[in-house]
């Protein structure tokens, strides 16, 4: 019997180890939600995603994922495709473990 139900908004590294430390207590469901048809984040397309030590990264996520209670659900945009509003009627808690959108060009300032 599933106690906790949680929904994790993204997949890279924050969600995977947060989604971890869910599946660690008892009864605890994780419905993971990434806008990408695919997870991982900047670790499946960043900068050297066939590197040995990212793959190593990437075996330590797909563990994770086939723990149970553990759902992926790729391409669906939070704020797009399902609302916070969506979420609350299905899930006891949110967690945002979402990246930055867009890149910020080097030397320019943070608006504040």
């Amino acid at each position: 019997m599933t106690s906790l139900r949680v929904a994790v908004i993204g997949s890279g590294p924050a969600a995977f180890y947060a989604a971890e430390a869910l599946l660690k207590q008892p009864g605890v469901q994780v419905d993971m939600i990434e806008r990408l048809p695919t997870p991982y984040g900047l670790v499946r397309g960043g900068v050297a995603p066939d590197h040995q030590k990212i793959k190593t990264v990437i075996a330590i996520y797909e563990k994770i994922a086939a723990l149970p209670g553990f759902r992926f659900y790729g391409n669906v945009e939070y704020g797009r495709h399902v609302v916070r509003s969506d979420l609350e009627g299905h899930f006891h808690a949110i967690l945002y473990a979402t990246g930055a959108q867009t890149d910020r060009r080097w030397g320019s300032r943070a608006r504040t």
